[in-house]
């Protein structure tokens, strides 16, 4: 089989191993008589241990898969689910099962909501509204194409965005659509995207061109677009620009990063960039007071100002490990989850490997969450695991 038709049925999403594939095809004169591997996981290096991991409860939730399931954590419940439709509500405090819902349909994605109400969406993009204390199936609404990120909620609206570019607000009540804009995809795009981000008046949408746009949230009219990179190139591949790491906000601007671009600092009034720095982001970003962190495609930690975006570190150690988004714990360090199921945490200082732990042999693909001085972990495999930290 040539490398060409090892992608072959995949359609015009791709996978960013598809595109390695892509890349390295179109880079042999000859051709390739063989698929080259996926790069393998880096060798563990030896770390500190300056970081001890204390694990207070774990459960097993059930087969996630490639899809994008991570925990949803609200103030007394995590709410997890799984690909075969099974959405469960554990104790924050002890992981006790406090309810679980079998929906008879495979899905897509994780859980989105609030603490009265959650949403999951299956293969067939329709929404599906949950009540928060019970699990009872509340409404549903079919969308105009798959969602393959958790639906998001919030300041009186559900907002979901389909694989066609297809952005609909919702109420919450019954599921009417209250409003819906389009943006057509490119002819090649990476499998995935960001999530809406909503905000009070407004909701932050991260296209697959380069684009980050701002929409009025009660109306949907556009208040701002802000291009974060201008696709550039020959060939199709090369001008993916895909905002796929979910877009950050404090009260100083917005944050955004996309793949073969840049990561970048927004002003939110009117869109402007305040600086950015040609990174190609991949697993995504995170932030805290005073700094924003990277994972890059080839699995490089950065560390940026948030004021200057000057690079203060990177972490170079963990090349093909496909690190996990990112998240900060409470010492102020790093964490990320990796494909072999291990934890890393890494020095907000310095960027060195200060501990790691293991939660299981499956890859962790969705960004760790914190919540108050715990965070929660799910593995593609389902396992659901609660952490504390102490240095």
């Amino acid at each position: 089989m040539s490398c060409f038709a090892a992608i072959d049925g995949l359609g015009k999403r791709l996978t960013r191993f598809a595109v390695a594939l892509l890349v390295a095809c179109a880079t042999l004169v000859s051709g390739c008589a063989s698929e080259p591997p996926p790069v393998p996981p880096a060798a563990l290096t030896p770390t500190s241990a300056d970081v001890d991991f204390l694990r207070l409860w774990s459960s097993k939730a059930g087969d996630a898969g490639r899809a994008r399931f991570e925990p949803l954590i609200l103030n007394d419940q995590v709410v997890v689910a799984n690909r075969d439709g099974k959405v469960t509500s554990y104790s924050r405090d002890n992981g006790i099962r406090r309810w679980t819902q079998r929906l008879g349909v495979k899905l897509n994605s994780g859980v989105g909501g609030t603490d009265n109400q959650l949403y999951v969406s299956d293969i067939n993009g329709v929404v599906r509204a949950l009540n928060a204390d019970t699990g009872e199936a509340l409404w549903q609404r079919q969308a105009s194409s798959e969602i393959l990120v958790p639906v998001v909620a919030g300041f009186g609206v559900v907002v979901a965005r389909s694989t066609d570019g297809r952005v609909v607000a919702l109420d919450p009540d019954d599921g009417s659509e209250r409003w819906s804009v389009s943006n057509t995809p490119p002819a090649l795009t990476l499998n995935g995207y960001s999530r809406p981000r909503l905000l009070d008046g407004g909701v932050l949408i991260g296209l697959d061109d380069g684009r980050l746009l701002a929409l009025n949230l009660n109306s949907g009219k556009l208040i701002w677009e802000s291009v974060i990179s201008v696709p550039s190139g020959r060939s199709e591949v090369e001008r993916l620009v895909d905002i796929d790491a979910d877009i950050l906000v404090d009260n100083a601007g917005i944050y955004v990063a996309n793949y073969q671009g840049k990561a970048a600092r927004v002003e939110p009034a009117r869109g402007q960039i305040v600086w950015s720095v040609p990174l190609s982001a991949g697993a995504g970003i995170t932030l805290n007071a005073d700094s924003l962190i990277v994972v890059d495609d080839n699995d490089t930690v950065y560390r940026l100002d948030k004021e200057s975006g000057q690079i203060i570190w990177s972490n170079e150690t963990m090349p093909g490990r496909r690190l996990s988004p990112p998240t900060f714990i409470p010492s102020g360090d790093i964490l990320v989850g990796d494909v072999e199921g291990y934890l890393h945490v890494l020095d907000a200082d310095t960027g060195k490997l200060a501990g790691r732990t293991r939660l299981g042999n499956d890859p962790i693909t969705a960004r760790p969450q914190l919540f108050d001085d715990t965070v929660y972990v799910q593995s593609t495999g389902g396992l659901v695991a609660a952490y504390r930290f102490a240095r």
